[in-house]
């Protein structure tokens, strides 16, 4: 009878095990500092469930050998394949050209106008270095479009390639082609179009319900079709036009609809960083992750450099509360990680 008992016990413990897992493996986590602390929480979870993967910021890296030392120490601390990610875009986002010992890339408006093959040389060195250093996930390249030129954060920083679609997909091909010869996940950001925003969602509610054109859909399109897209980063951007109540992030109208069902996209949504002022100072964190799991976002990017950090064990523990409450549904969890384990298989 004891064993009985026993064995019971040890079944009834299962699920929630690996439901913490899978939810784990749904989360891309960053952290402070340039080395790791072997007590902290975030190692704890590293060692003890399959994480999705950590996003290195510039204050998490330091110079080469740094670097390489501690992608390589996350990697090995990991069960299963983690996704080392990091912005490397060129330009204003160019976390590789702050380092003493590496170079600058330029940004992607100036690449789009140089010519194909220097623009095809800047990015096979730069996928090189990303690869030597430890990373095999790249948080670009941005699709978005430059139409409106009082746009800060995307068209005022030089992250677009312009406000051709076509030129657009053509030059976003060149960067996905150099990541992908060094094995590197790339990420096409920010779904359904940042470039006609006014405002910065880092800081707050952005409404693009009047300036937002379904011609900022045709770089994804384009690309989703000649079936070249690894990860799509959703948006905070609100549109009415698309959901009268969510923005992108939470709706399942436009990741659920529009990017699933209607564009054909079969892989991985990941968020962009849910503690964003668009999303953290207008939603709990509870709110926050039902919306963007059960719209259809697969991984749940917190960046822990906004606003308050938070500890990883805690979210799962959240993320799984959730889900044994029904807020959240099992189905939802199991085919993201479908996708999540798929893409990690080609790493």
């Amino acid at each position: 009878m004891r064993i009985f008992i026993l064995l019971l016990t040890l079944l009834l413990s299962l699920p929630a095990d690996t439901l913490k897992q899978e939810i784990a493996r749904m989360l891309v986590v960053g952290f402070s500092g340039t080395r790791l602390d072997l007590n902290s929480s975030m190692v704890r979870v590293v060692q003890k469930y399959p994480l999705g993967g950590v996003i290195l910021f510039g204050k998490n890296l330091k110079n080469r050998e740094q670097v390489r030392g501690l992608t390589g120490q996350l990697q090995k601390l990991s069960g299963e394949k983690l996704l080392i990610g990091v912005d490397q875009e060129g330009g204003y986002v160019d976390r590789l050209g702050k380092l003493p010992d590496l170079f600058k890339t330029p940004s992607a408006a100036r690449m789009a106008r140089m010519d194909r093959v220097k623009v095809v040389g800047y990015y096979r060195r730069m996928a090189a270095a990303l690869h030597e250093l430890g990373f095999n996930l790249d948080f670009a390249p941005v699709v978005d479009l430059a139409v409106n030129p009082k746009n800060r954060v995307i068209v005022g920083f030089q992250r677009s390639y312009g406000k051709h679609p076509d030129k657009v997909a053509a030059n976003a091909s060149l960067l996905i082609d150099a990541l992908h010869h060094e094995g590197i996940v790339t990420v096409l950001k920010h779904f359904p179009g940042h470039g006609s925003s006014a405002g910065d969602s880092h800081e707050g509610f952005t409404d693009v319900s009047e300036s937002w054109h379904s011609e900022e859909l045709l770089p994804f399109l384009k690309l989703i079709e000649a079936g070249r897209v690894d990860m799509v980063m959703s948006a905070h951007i609100f549109n009415r036009h698309l959901d009268g109540i969510y923005p992108a992030t939470l709706s399942k109208k436009v990741i659920g609809s529009l990017l699933r069902k209607e564009m054909g996209f079969t892989g991985v949504v990941i968020s962009d960083d849910l503690q964003m002022g668009a999303i953290r100072k207008n939603y709990t964190l509870d709110e926050a992750v039902v919306s963007a799991v059960n719209a259809g976002v697969d991984m749940l990017l917190f960046g822990n450099q906004i606003g308050k950090s938070y500890d990883v064990q805690m979210l799962i523990d959240r993320i799984a509360a959730l889900v044994e409450s029904g807020k959240i549904s099992r189905e939802r969890i199991t085919e993201a990680n479908r996708r999540i384990v798929t893409l990690k298989e080609k790493l």
